[in-house]
Order: structure tokens, then C-alpha cells, then sequence
């Protein structure tokens, strides 16, 4: 259990903005530890429930290999470096200061890099030419500004309508 703890303390500790629950993959996707189909349907999951979904798929991948009390922990290993960090910001930093608004603009270019990386990573998934299309509207509303919760609702009905009228085996 203490290397389980390790690795979601350090998801908390180098992971920042979108690469959160790319990290979360790479620590235990990429080891073997959760299986690659169910994490993906966790972070579907995870991003229909109430609340931040990183810490959604945080909570349900340590309750997957453990059980609540991991979760628990987990969540405060990987809150706790955020917090932290923040706190350390909001009391010695100064937004007026030049040095501090070209470190954050540096941070939003690695976020907007990762991003990508994991946009490319991720469309290998996708099969079919209705799920391109899918896809693909997802994104544009969400660019047009359309919020997550319409986005889901409109997207997610059209995607049950069609699969309920030609179902399709998940590979």
C-alpha cells in the first residue's frame, strides 16, 4: 500500500492543470496496475460526476486497488502538494512582478503542450467514423463556448441514439 501512496503522491507533486490524469495514467496504466478499459471508463465517469474530475478519478482508481481508506489517502497525497503550492503563491508572489507573470505564462505553454500530447495519444482510440464525428463536435462546442453539462447532454444523447439503433462491440 505504501507504493501506492508514493505514486499518488507523486501524480499530486509533478502533475499541474491537464496533465493531472495523464500522469495518473502513466502511473498506473503504463505499470500494469489498472487495467487501460477501465481507467478510461472511470475518467468517462469521472468527468459526468459533481466535482473536479481529477479528484473523481483519483477517488474511484484508488478505490479501484484498494478500497475507501485508500482513497482517502490518495486524495490528500494528491491535494496536498497543489495547496500547498498555492498558499506558497497567494503569500510571496506578486503578480506585478515580471519574473512571476513570464513563469506563469512558461506554465501555460507546457499546459497547452501537454495538452496536445495527449489530444494526439488519445484520438488513436477512437474508431469509426461516427466516433470521429462524435469527437469532433465535442470539441467544436466546447470551443464555441457551449458548457460541459449541455455539451454532455447533447453529445451523449446523440451518441445513445445511434448506438441503440446499430450497437457496436467496444474493442
Amino acid at each position: 500500500m505504501s507504493s501506492l501512496l508514493r505514486r499518488f503522491f507523486w501524480v499530486g507533486l509533478t502533475a499541474f492543470g491537464a496533465a493531472r490524469w495523464t500522469n495518473l495514467e502513466a502511473a498506473f496504466v503504463r505499470t500494469g496496475l489498472v487495467p487501460e478499459e477501465k481507467f478510461i471508463r472511470d475518467l468517462a465517469i469521472a468527468q459526468t460526476l459533481p466535482g473536479p474530475p481529477f479528484v473523481n478519478l483519483s477517488m474511484l482508481t484508488a478505490m479501484r486497488l484498494g478500497g475507501v481508506r485508500l482513497a482517502l489517502l490518495a486524495l490528500a497525497l494528491i491535494l496536498l502538494p497543489g495547496t500547498v503550492a498555492v498558499v506558497l503563491c497567494l503569500a510571496f508572489l506578486s503578480m506585478s512582478e515580471p519574473w512571476v507573470s513570464r513563469l506563469l505564462h512558461g506554465i501555460l505553454i507546457g499546459a497547452v503542450g501537454v495538452m496536445a500530447a495527449t489530444f494526439i495519444r488519445q484520438s488513436r482510440r477512437v474508431r469509426g467514423l461516427f466516433a470521429a464525428l462524435l469527437a469532433t463536435a465535442t470539441l467544436v462546442l466546447l470551443v464555441a463556448g457551449v458548457s460541459i453539462f449541455e455539451t454532455v447532454l447533447v453529445v451523449g444523447v446523440v451518441g445513445v441514439i445511434r448506438y441503440r439503433v446499430q450497437p457496436q462491440t467496444l474493442p
